[in-house]
């Protein structure tokens, strides 16, 4: 007998005709995007959705004089590597086994007029970030803008179906601490582009705050309006739970659909009133997919660290920091619970702004900011910059890791996530110096996710991949083929 698939929309009116969302079934046919063509496709033996994570860290992976390879980069390749300095969270969080080590990568160069595919100008600083995420050859100049949609928009256009959230974009630093201390906006504080219908590429402009992060992202309004509060409120107390209208339908549809749909369907009505019932303050949610506690305020913001152009004030301790630790710890795992309520199936976080300025001193007791720590030939200070993102990356492959599905897999088991940095080290084109940390020779990207069969736990060693390379790797991993940009290889060695 052939299967007999029916839509999302047919299933809602099967049930009343009430909005509630609904999970991936296997009597449902999906639709994902290929290449930028549309094409339709049923979900092979209702296996779970597939997630993609793009992370980034402004600061570079060495430091000037010193030798990275002596605290980051593992001694051998292949699995079970040695843990360096910037390699202690996989160990203190039980991760080494999740998360895989790219090195030996290399954003090209060149100069005006003569920029490599993928490739950057000799210009530094914000000339990196553009062409790892879209694969796309940067200008002549320092804006390191990319040229081409970003690889968590592509992913967006390819996975996104009907979820709630076609795409999240998270930022942990607010403020760049130097001089005037402005708030970061506009192109530099963003990670992520995508293309509108008419063609034209936009900036998606991240959610900085946790507090806003977490209001917009479960209870679908932000409380910087209290009208709308009060009207939802209300709203709530006097509803009774959607399900309660259509219990006789569902109880009808059940046993119509196969052993795995039904438990699905049963868990996410279960998941659904749980959510109703924890709005109204009732009972607090459970299972997998559930609310997570209130992050409450936001750390407060920290003052200007960086003197510069005769603005700011002298080093201090207590400013240049804003709780990043904090902010990225809750961000994040309103990312877990995104996936693993299937509320976004992309997403993208800034963890800290090209050129950080960012205070080491709450981080790792260091008097200097990671900017200065690459330029202070302090390899254990970078290392500690490096571990700080590696901590919270590895934290969420954890989490991920430790979330079941409905099929007995984890949530980690169908995701992609990918660490990179603003650089590396080795040769500077535009100081012409060697041993330098404004550099995009010996560069890492981190890996996690075991997605399309990628290895997990491997320190992986290319001559002079391109980042991007590690990127394209993880797209097709969720399914995305073709390029990722001018990018067009991935890493074979990345797939067990």
């Amino acid at each position: 007998m052939a299967k007999r698939n029916i839509t999302r929309r047919s299933l809602l009116r099967g049930i009343g005709g009430v909005a509630v969302a609904l999970p991936a079934l296997e009597i449902m046919g999906t639709t994902r995007l290929v290449g930028g063509a549309s094409q339709a496709a049923a979900d092979v033996g209702g296996e779970p959705p597939k997630r993609f994570l793009m992370a980034f860290g402004g600061v570079s992976t060495g430091a000037d004089g010193a030798q990275t390879d002596q605290l980051l980069v593992p001694d051998g390749d292949g699995p079970s590597y040695d843990i360096k300095r910037a390699l202690t969270p996989l160990d203190d969080l039980g991760a080494r086994d999740l998360v895989t080590l790219v090195t030996g990568l290399k954003l090209p160069w060149g100069d005006a007029g003569a920029i490599p595919p993928g490739g950057r100008s000799v210009y530094y600083h914000y000339n990196t970030v553009g062409p790892q995420i879209s694969g796309m050859r940067g200008p002549d100049d320092r804006d390191g803008t990319p040229r081409g949609p970003t690889c968590d928009q592509i992913v967006a256009d390819a996975l996104g179906g009907d979820t709630r959230f076609r795409s999240l974009a998270y930022r942990v630093q607010p403020s760049s601490y130097v001089g005037r201390n402005e708030i970061i906006s506009g192109k530099t504080g963003r990670l992520s582009w995508r293309r509108d219908a008419d063609g034209t590429l936009r900036g998606v402009d991240p959610i900085v705050s946790p507090r806003l992060a977490y209001e917009s992202l479960f209870t679908g309004f932000t409380p910087s309006d209290p009208a709308a509060l009060a009207r939802a409120q209300l709203l709530l107390r006097q509803r009774q739970s959607a399900l309660d209208y259509v219990r006789e339908s569902t109880n009808e549809l059940l046993p119509r659909l196969g052993y795995a749909d039904r438990i699905r369907m049963e868990q996410h009505f279960d998941e659904i009133r749980s959510l109703e019932l924890r709005l109204d303050g009732e009972v607090p949610m459970m299972g997998a997919c559930a609310l997570p506690p209130d992050p409450g305020e936001d750390p407060r913001l920290g003052g200007s660290i960086v003197e510069y152009r005769g603005e700011g004030t002298p080093y201090t301790t207590t400013e240049g920091y804003s709780g990043e630790d904090r902010r990225a710890e809750v961000l994040c795992d309103l990312i877990h619970m995104a996936f693993t309520c299937d509320l976004s199936r992309s997403a993208s976080v800034l963890m800290t702004q090209w050129k950080c300025y960012m205070n080491m001193f709450a981080l790792g007791g260091w008097e200097d900011d990671m900017h200065g720590l690459t330029h202070a030939a302090n390899q254990r200070g970078v290392a500690d910059a490096v571990a700080f993102h590696v901590k919270h990356f590895a934290r969420l492959a954890k989490r991920l890791s430790e979330t079941p599905e409905v099929d007995g897999s984890t949530v980690l088991d169908h995701t992609a996530m990918c660490l990179s940095f603003e650089g590396g080290q080795g040769y500077d084109p535009e100081g012409g110096r060697g041993n330098s940390s404004h550099s995009t020779e010996r560069m890492t990207v981190f890996v996690a996710g075991r997605a399309g069969g990628l290895v997990a736990g491997h320190h992986i060693v290319t001559e002079e991949a391109h980042p991007a390379s590690v990127i394209l790797s993880a797209m097709h991993a969720v399914g995305v083929e073709g390029p990722l940009g001018e990018v067009t290889r991935d890493i074979p060695a990345l797939f067990g």
